[in-house]
This record gives C-alpha cells, structure tokens and sequence, in this order.
C-alpha cells in the first residue's frame, strides 16, 4: 500500500490522529458535547489542544466521530469482533459501553502505541482490546490473526479518517482483503472523501507535490458504492453529512457539499457495507 515506510510519513499520519484526539477533547469540554473522552486531552498533547481551539470551529470532526460511535454501538449488538484499522489514538474499547464478550483490535504502526499505551496504563478497557503492531502499507492480516482475529466470527471493520492515506489501488486492496476475512454479516464503516476535495485551493500545493514526484493522489472517490461492490461486499448505503443520521443538530443539509452551488463532488461520504 502507499501508507510510506518512512519515519517521517509514519510522525505525519501518527500526528494526524493526535490532532483528531484535540478535536476530542474540544469537544468534551462542551456542554452540549455529543460524546466525552477524558482521555484525549492527553492523547493529543497541549499544543494540538491549543492550536485546534484557535482554529475556527470544524464540526465536521465531532459528528464524524458520534455518527462513528453510534454505528458501532449498533452493530456491536451482534458482532463480537471490532477492527480499527489505522486506529490511531482511538479510545473507543475504554469509552463506549461496549459488551464484555466484544475484541477490539486496533491496527497500527507500532510507534503509535508507544505513548497512547503509557498515557491509558491505568484506564479500564469496557471489553478485551489487543493492539495489532502492523503498517497498512505492507502485510497486516498475519499480524491481526495472530492477535485472535477469527475469520469465522462477524466482524465490524471500522476505517476512519483512513481512506484519504490511501492510493486508489490500497483502496481497493484493503476493502477486498477485509470482505476475504469476514464471516457473512460483517460489515465496513468507513468515511471517503468525495474527488471535488483535490480541487480544492488548499489541496493544490500537495496535489502539485504528488504528481511532481510521481506518487499517487489521496484516494477520493464519488462512487462508493461501487469501491465496495468490486471489494466483494454485498450491499452499501451512503450518508452524508449533516443529513438527519449525520447532524446531530450541529451541521446544516447542505454540509457534505461544502461550495456554492452544493457541489456534489464535495460531499463526503460515510459508508456502511454490508456481507450476505
């Protein structure tokens, strides 16, 4: 896959998601907050806190994550096994009230776990949780079966904020891999970011940087569905932002589609698949 094996690559992505525990804690200190996680304020570290918190307000961020939080509370209703892929510094296994018979497995660089491991040392995991050392970017699925995974059992793969590190073809890839290691009822979750973001103004510098050196665009796509169906995955259904399951009362309708004119090519798109 084109996650990069570089150390720097590996910093860049393992700081993207200390800058989505930010927009956790941001959150959780509301009063109107739609989840609380009292540990993301360590996650993300002072300077991502304050940086995030001078920044105009995003609530895209919070809804991802409380559409996110829901499905998988629904889905753990009857799906014992939950992988995180790229799970960054999630801390879904100790904050949501999910079943004891429930695994989390979370797959990630293992330089990801270094200090998240140190900073919940004393937290309580709601459910057996086992952290899979494993870079998408190369073999991953030896990793997270020697960790317990069971084919056998419905699973709910959990891909957020992932995509968008991915070539079109790693894309494909980990979505054909996932549906090979899913017992019939598993599903995907997972958010994609329509092809109108790299035309962006502030996409331009990175998508100039990319083509000049020959390396793949950030995957996006406007057909979903049909990433999956050619995955193996059965059925899919698509929810946008700020639509009633996406809203949460922060987000207008029209907030998948962030330009005049409501392009759609802007929308981003929050995936449920389905195995039958």
């Amino acid at each position: 896959m084109t996650l990069e094996h570089q150390p720097q690559a590996h910093a860049a992505v393992i700081g993207t998601g200390r800058w989505i525990a930010a927009a956790r804690a941001l959150e959780s200190a509301r009063e109107d907050r739609l989840f609380n996680d009292p540990w993301a304020g360590q996650l993300a570290g002072e300077a991502r806190k304050a940086a995030l918190d001078a920044a105009p307000y995003n609530p895209f961020l919070p809804v991802r994550t409380r559409y996110f939080d829901d499905q998988i509370l629904r889905a753990a209703q009857h799906h014992q096994q939950i992988v995180l892929l790229g799970a960054g510094m999630d801390t879904r296994a100790f904050r949501l009230p999910l079943a004891v018979p429930c695994t989390v497995f979370e797959v990630d660089y293992a330089e990801a776990f270094a200090e998240k491991e140190i900073i919940l040392d004393t937290a309580q995991a709601r459910c057996e949780r086992r952290c899979v050392h494993a870079d998408l970017s190369g073999p991953w699925t030896g990793a997270l079966l020697d960790a317990g995974f069971d084919p056998g059992r419905s699973t709910v793969w959990v891909a957020e904020g992932l995509f968008y590190y991915l070539a079109a073809a790693d894309a494909a890839s980990l979505v054909n891999t996932a549906a090979a290691l899913s017992a019939t009822g598993s599903i995907f979750l997972a958010d994609i970011f329509g092809t109108g973001l790299l035309a962006l103004e502030h996409m331009a510098p990175l998508v100039a940087a990319r083509k000049k050196a020959g390396r793949p665009l950030p995957f996006c796509t406007d057909s979903p569905e049909a990433l999956f169906e050619a995955g193996g995955w059965s059925s899919t259904t698509v929810v946008h932002p700020g639509m009633p399951e996406a809203n949460f009362g922060r987000l207008s309708p029209h907030s998948g589609a962030r330009a005049a004119g409501h392009d759609s090519s802007l929308r981003t798109h929050l995936v449920t698949a389905t195995l039958s």
